[in-house]
């Protein structure tokens, strides 16, 4: 029995139409995404897509374009993939927020559908993607927790080179390949996969995961003072999703509102030493960064310091009469 496929071509659809037909065998390949300028009359594409084993291969080429993943939808799609890229001919250009990448033959990316990212394909692409889903990225590779970060995967040496020629290979078997073994060959994949993954040096693109939690933390910092300030807020703020804001604090050990409340406390310490700020009550400090209980700040402040506001405000100016003095 042979792997199902589909296949479509942009000669098969009317000039006027093929903006349209674009976007929708692009979300249908690669979750959902969005062609903002009209293709020329010339535009060619063709894509192949094949089942495999609960995963999808995609082939596609195509003309100069570009596309993008808005907040939107990001935030409707319910379920986050894994793409493994191997760009086979041409070039094209990825962008999530201020940072960007350029891929060319033979380059090796791997991507999360879980960022607002763009493209644009600088010249006829051909590439080959391996779209996985997490939850089968997780089931068969336990000892991975969080999805890759993404970014390049060297693929001139060592794994990440027999990775790229396993997915070639792949792509070029995967319609004739009996789907009783297609579980044992996805599981070979994945493990490879996985192997390459453990020694991936990120790209600057990809390092925008380590740019992005800076610029979310400068905003929490930004807005402390603000009671509504809440995951939800700082996802739309950032243009990123819920899940993928969740997934960057995750990566640094501590929750949003863990990083919320840690960052309320530790201003709230600094004003409480501070002699500029003598004259506020405990109560207006709490409040001027963005606590609206005084019981629950002096609470939760003696359980991250040892100590009440009170005594490290004494302790502090007794301090400072004993430096005078």
């Amino acid at each position: 029995m042979q792997s199902p496929s589909a296949e479509w071509s942009s000669d098969e659809v009317p000039v006027n139409d093929r903006t349209d037909a674009w976007e929708d065998i692009l979300s249908r390949s690669y979750r959902n995404w969005q062609v903002p300028q009209r293709l020329p009359a010339t535009f060619y594409a063709h894509v192949r897509q094949h089942d495999f084993a609960g995963a999808g291969i995609v082939e596609t080429v195509c003309d100069p374009c570009v596309g993008q993943r808005t907040r939107g939808q990001v935030r409707r799609d319910d379920e986050l993939y894994v793409g493994v890229q191997l760009t086979t001919g041409g070039r094209e250009r990825f962008k999530i927020g201020d940072a960007g990448v350029e891929v060319t033959s033979g380059d090796l990316v791997v991507w999360t559908t879980d960022q607002v990212v763009q493209f644009e394909v600088l010249e006829r692409l051909h590439k080959v993607t391996l779209m996985i889903p997490w939850s089968l990225m997780r089931e068969r590779l336990p000892e991975r927790k969080q999805p890759p970060s993404g970014g390049k995967i060297e693929s001139r040496t060592g794994v990440g080179s027999l990775l790229a020629v396993h997915l070639l290979a792949l792509s070029h078997e995967i319609a004739a390949l009996d789907q009783r073994v297609q579980g044992s060959v996805s599981r070979s994949t994945l493990e490879l996969l996985g192997i390459a993954l453990s020694g991936q040096q990120p790209s600057a693109m990809f390092d925008a995961s380590a740019a992005m939690l800076g610029r979310v933390q400068d905003f929490v910092l930004q807005h402390l003072h603000e009671e509504d300030l809440n995951p939800t807020r700082i996802a739309e703020a950032n243009n990123i999703s819920l899940r993928y804001l969740h997934m960057l604090f995750q990566r640094s050990d501590m929750t949003v509102s863990g990083y919320i409340l840690n960052s309320r406390l530790h201003a709230c310490k600094q004003a409480l030493t501070d002699p500029a700020f003598q004259r506020l009550q405990i109560s207006e400090i709490a409040f001027r960064w963005g606590f609206n209980s005084t019981s629950h700040f002096c609470r939760t402040f003696k359980e991250r310091y040892g100590a009440s506001p009170g005594d490290v405000r004494r302790a502090a100016l007794l301090g400072a009469a004993a430096t005078l003095a």
